[in-house]
């Protein structure tokens, strides 16, 4: 309704009562669509009375300059409009269109008294334009909520600029050059879509020499390079130790740059002198006030901001550094800790074996846990001086190996006693083998299996070792009830519920085992037979042959 009004007035003609009067519902219906005020909003009286003079003044002064210029503000509103859909792209284009036509076809010629255009040219012209808002009525409807309003201004701007350069263009043309006016418009609008076009490769930044890329160069480069700053950053990122030094010495840095006169810090701290062109820039820990030798401009501004910002992103990525170093530091502590934990639980089990109290007046088993104590002893305090080392320097390098054979007899001795059965099957006794992985590893399985014998008595414990050439695979089988389901899934994987302590004794003893190349597993879980192995292959018979030695514990 709004552009067919507009079309009327055109055709009316600028002079007269109905170009008037259809000027007035034309301007009543802008400001029913208006972008400056939503449809909700109550205007106030001085707001409603300028409304009101600015329509009486455009109806009773209305003649074609006015007219013309109205028109090029209508086009740089449309043009900046903010489209979110396709829809709106479809209605604001022909919208566009409508308007740039009735500039150019409409209201130029009689503006600066030209020769009228051919009846018939101008006569089709007449119906095209009342017909093209009707288009308008057949294009879907956009139901989005009616929000704010927002126009591009630049956009808006350029676009009506470049509406009136054509519009004068093809005047000047006409009538310096003795041109018809078609003629005049068809060459003015060649020569603005070739200023166009040439500004935009120019302006590109695709374009490696283009004015844009050379801008963006200098943007960065107004202060100092670009390059050098980040590379200078990442240097001190790596030296600095602490968040402080970091950020200290990258502002000394800053504040050596010629055109830098001085850095003052939030807490008052003084790099330099003062002077009166500066700026507060912050970002993360970083927060200074820049004072300049010159005055700060945007281009300027946008560069210290710029290096500020990067500065401030390196100072978080060091405090982030710093903390997950220390989150490693206390969790290798904390594995440490808890490893030992269950090594200290083995052996005060196996303690609380040794020291079982005898019948008095048997002399006989008197003088065996004598003489057992005296060989187990000395591999107590072996193995509590290891806890002892491991809680001290919790990253110290793995304990030196030991053979396969010597592991084993040490084995036989501190389960002497203990209701075990051991078998071993070796080809290779001298093999190395990470003593101390084993220990911990087989130990908190012994130490698994007596809590359940408390619960389960009558079930039978064997250790079997198997070993070919290069391969060994260390069996802890137990008689007793199945692990449950829900835990074997993620016995390994992380901390599962326990009743005898954290729940975390399996979990630690498989990160020990891959941490040693080995690989514990539940390799049978059923009722009368669960059996962890602990091996350094994964092709090893699951049996023992007939002629297996037994050690009984």
């Amino acid at each position: 309704m709004m552009l067919l009004t507009l079309h009327g007035t055109v055709v009316a003609g600028a002079g007269s009562g109905v170009a008037a009067s259809l000027m007035t519902a034309h301007l009543g219906l802008f400001f029913l669509w208006q972008p400056i005020w939503r449809r909700d909003e109550s205007l106030a009286w001085g707001t409603a009375s300028l409304v009101v003079l600015f329509t009486a003044l455009c109806a009773i002064a209305l003649d074609w300059l006015l007219l013309f210029a109205w028109v090029v503000v209508l086009i740089g509103i449309v043009a900046g409009r903010s489209l979110d859909t396709r829809k709106e792209r479809y209605a604001y284009m022909l919208t566009l269109a409508v308007l740039i036509a009735e500039l150019l076809i409409g209201i130029v010629p009689p503006s600066f008294a030209l020769p009228m255009l051919h009846p018939g040219v101008s006569d089709a012209f007449r119906v095209v334009l009342t017909l093209a808002p009707l288009c308008l009525l057949f294009l879907p409807r956009v139901n989005a909520p009616r929000a704010a309003f927002p126009i591009e201004f630049f956009r808006g701007i350029i676009v009506a600029q470049i509406a009136a350069l054509l519009a004068l263009g093809s005047v000047v043309l006409s009538r310096q050059r003795g041109l018809e006016y078609p003629i005049a418009l068809l060459v003015a609008l060649i020569a603005v879509a070739a200023f166009l076009l040439f500004l935009a490769w120019i302006i590109a930044p695709a374009a490696a020499r283009g004015v844009g890329s050379l801008w963006e160069r200098s943007v960065l480069n107004i202060g100092t390079p670009f390059e050098a700053w980040i590379a200078r950053l990442a240097d001190l990122a790596a030296r600095e130790s602490t968040v402080t030094a970091l950020k200290d010495t990258a502002l000394d840095d800053l504040c050596a740059m010629p055109w830098v006169a001085g850095l003052k810090c939030a807490d008052g701290t003084l790099r330099g002198r003062e002077t009166s062109h500066h700026v507060r820039l912050a970002s993360g820990p970083v927060d200074v006030t820049l004072h300049a030798e010159r005055p700060l401009g945007p281009a300027l501004r946008h560069h210290a901001r710029l290096l500020v910002e990067i500065l401030g992103q390196f100072c978080v990525a060091k405090r982030r550094e710093i903390e997950l170093a220390h989150q490693a530091q206390l969790e290798a502590v904390y594995e440490t800790g808890a490893r030992v934990t269950h090594d200290i639980k083995n052996l005060l089990q196996s303690l609380k074996i040794m020291a079982a109290p005898v019948p008095r007046g048997d002399a006989q088993r008197e003088e065996e846990q004598l003489q057992r104590l005296r060989r187990q002893l000395p591999q107590v305090v072996h193995r509590l001086q290891i806890a002892l080392d491991k809680l001290q320097q919790p990253a110290a390098a793995p304990s030196a190996e030991h053979t396969l054979a010597g592991w084993w007899q040490q084995l036989c001795a501190r389960c002497e006693g203990q209701d075990l059965a051991l078998t071993a099957r070796m080809t290779n006794p001298a093999l190395a083998v990470p003593d101390e992985c084993l220990d911990s590893v087989i130990g908190n399985l012994l130490d698994n299996a007596r809590h359940k014998r408390l619960a389960e008595p009558d079930i039978e414990v064997r250790v079997t070792l198997d070993n070919h050439a290069g391969h060994y695979a260390i069996d802890v089988l137990d008689s007793g009830s199945a692990v449950p389901a829900a835990v074997a899934e993620c016995l390994f994987e992380r901390t599962v519920p326990s009743r005898n302590g954290l729940g975390i004794g399996l979990y630690q003893a498989g990160r020990l085992a891959r941490h040693s190349g080995l690989t514990l597993a539940l390799i049978d879980n059923r009722d009368g037979a669960v059996r962890f192995r602990l091996t350094n292959t994964v092709a090893l018979p699951a049996t023992t042959q007939d002629n297996d030695l037994t050690l009984p514990g």
